[in-house]
């Protein structure tokens, strides 16, 4: 998937070209069209020498991998889920008192707004879907840059905890809003096939 940036621009990918020991840069633009290169710094001489001389050769690109569950990850979704809350209940009269006053999302609010390297809140994270997947609606193609749901899921009594389920570009992240736990989600997962509660909310049991 490539989202423009706010002037227009699609990043850059690296990679290397091992035929001529060199760093390269592929480029999409709006259309779809690639452009490779090398990149800012290398030898542009021995990149072109090598590809006109040479009848075969390989780029290597490095896979993307999943993004690490590190402080400042956990932080940054620890905010979407804030914000997903609001905006569930922006329309249901009193839900904002509730939401700030509610006592059992200090903790939470306490991590975005101060944060504490130290102590970083659970986050689970996987890939639902490839970042370039194409979903159809009417026979028309799209593709799906971030979407969002809650999961609440019983405890005892009359309790339940709450987690906010995003994914973005196709990996999905999962946090409990109440507490840095996730026994209660992982759980979910195993009586549920590890479906994604974004795409199965008949699953929710």
């Amino acid at each position: 998937m490539h989202v423009p940036s706010k002037k227009g621009r699609i990043p850059s990918v690296l990679g290397v070209h091992p035929q001529s020991r060199s760093k390269i840069e592929l480029v999409k633009n709006k259309e779809g069209d690639l452009s490779v290169g090398v990149a800012e710094g290398e030898d542009e001489s021995k990149w072109v020498n090598s590809i006109l001389t040479s009848q075969h050769g390989s780029f290597w690109i490095p896979a993307p991998q999943l993004p690490e569950a590190n402080y400042e990850t956990s932080r940054f979704i620890a905010k979407i889920a804030l914000e997903a809350l609001a905006f569930r209940g922006k329309d249901i009269s009193g839900w904002n008192e509730e939401i700030v006053d509610k006592k059992e999302l200090d903790e939470l609010r306490n991590y975005v707004r101060v944060g504490n390297p130290k102590n970083i809140w659970a986050v689970h994270i996987r890939r639902i879907y490839a970042p370039e997947k194409e979903f159809l609606d009417n026979g028309i193609g799209y593709q799906v840059l971030n979407e969002w749901d809650i999961l609440p899921i019983p405890t005892e009594g009359d309790l339940a905890e709450y987690y906010v389920v995003i994914a973005i570009f196709g990996v999905e992240y999962t946090i409990n809003t109440g507490g840095s736990e996730l026994e209660g989600y992982l759980e979910w997962l195993k009586r549920n096939n590890n479906e994604s509660y974004l795409y199965n909310k008949s699953a929710h049991r």
